[in-house]
């Protein structure tokens, strides 16, 4: 039989044609034989209403990552237990009571049958599995070890989902404490002290300059507050709007990713992303410079991504990566020192997952110091202000009582 295929080479690039083979496994392992990472192998001589499996059906919900780990790691387990691909699949279906997933196995089942590798099957699903996901379920298709990579692939997107998680809600408390006490200036300012307002001009005495001070403060927000709230979102719209720009977005992320009030959280949460994608990828089976362009996907920051691509570009030249990142300057030394371990031992995969986790308890420890401060300073600072607006009033009327004697 002839098969045609879509197959990336070690160098990262999209390679087309056909090739004999008795079946698809055996296709797929001269592929392999050739070096070759598969997009797709297919039967040059399919049925015409089998083009239409490979597109990708919508769902009524988007899957959360919760989801997408429990499928993950129940289909290794199944395909551990000796299922095949297909069965596996089916099973996972019928069981959940989820109808995203249903839905989703249902078709992944469909096309594995009617001969896609499971790596195509999912590129047919990109709203739900993100690029290093199906390039490392790839990986280990080719392999031969489907089940055991997509165990290391369900417990890498379950820690990254977990740090993220808890990075966000470590945030939740002192934001909504900020805006607590915010929401109090605000309803002080301008309906608690207008009351009192009219009491001090009953009276056509002279104020003390506070009470003074905090009525016109008031007045202020009452009669212009929305010209600066309006003036404030406009303000964020043009920093988003200078964010986007491709000659000046750059630069704003290198200066935000060297500022010393970040603690270098950006540069260490991202770095870490980006090597435990490539560690991952490399311990899957993937040669390093595809491992590096697919990690480029977890970088947001600009002056990291441009750093990153450099890199890439140099491994495909033979460099090493540790020299390579400690060149660019943007990269935590530490975990790069580990990177270079790792690669004078011959454990560079498993370092490089060693490195990200070392940046991922800094990132940790850094928000829950920045954290032990921030929330006590924000209801110290908070507090002050509300007592200060209080106590300027109450001058204000121990004024009065003293006009009264």
């Amino acid at each position: 039989m002839e098969f045609n295929y879509k197959a990336v080479d070690r160098t990262g690039q999209m390679q087309a044609g056909s090739l004999q083979a008795i079946s698809q496994s055996a296709a797929l392992n001269e592929l392999a034989r050739m070096e070759l990472l598969p997009v797709r192998v297919q039967l040059q001589d399919r049925p015409a209403w089998a083009g239409s499996l490979g597109r990708p059906i919508r769902f009524g919900q988007v899957l959360s990552t919760r989801d997408i780990v429990a499928l993950t790691l129940g289909l290794a387990s199944l395909l551990k237990a000796g299922l095949v691909l297909d069965r596996a699949l089916n099973v996972l279906g019928s069981t959940s009571d989820r109808a995203g997933i249903r839905r989703l196995c249902s078709d992944l089942e469909r096309q594995v049958r009617s001969g896609s590798t499971f790596g195509a099957a999912l590129e047919g699903h990109q709203r739900i599995f993100p690029h290093y996901y199906v390039t490392m379920a790839r990986a280990g298709e080719i392999g031969g070890s489907l089940a055991e990579g997509l165990e290391r692939l369900g417990a890498f997107v379950e820690r990254a989902a977990s740090i993220r998680e808890r990075i966000i809600a470590s945030l939740i408390y002192p934001i909504m404490l900020a805006g607590m006490i915010l929401l109090t200036l605000v309803l002080v300012l301008t309906v608690v002290l207008p009351k009192f307002k009219s009491l001090f001009a009953e009276s056509q005495i002279s104020l003390p300059l506070p009470t003074r001070l905090v009525l016109g403060l008031g007045d202020f927000v009452k009669d212009y507050g929305w010209i600066c709230a309006a003036i404030g979102l406009l303000g964020i719209i043009l920093l988003a709007r200078a964010w986007r720009d491709p000659t000046l977005g750059p630069r704003l992320d290198l200066r935000l990713l060297r500022a010393r009030w970040t603690f270098g959280l950006i540069a260490k949460t991202q770095t870490s992303r980006f090597l435990r994608t490539v560690g991952t990828l490399s311990r899957n089976g993937v040669p390093l410079p595809q491992a590096t362009n697919v990690a480029l996907g977890m970088l947001s920051n600009r002056a990291l991504l441009t750093a990153a691509r450099d890199v890439h570009e140099r491994l495909k030249q033979g460099h090493e990566l540790s020299r390579l990142l400690d060149r660019a300057e943007v990269f935590p030394k530490a975990a790069v020192q580990l990177i270079r371990v790792g690669e004078e031992t011959g454990r560079l995969a498993d370092l490089l997952i060693e490195a990200a986790d070392a940046l991922d308890r800094e990132a940790q420890g850094t928000i829950d110091r920045l954290l032990s401060v921030l929330v006590p300073g924000i209801t110290i600072v908070m507090g002050a202000l509300v007592a200060a607006l209080i106590a300027s009033v109450l001058v204000g009327i121990l004024s009065l009582n003293d006009l009264a004697f």
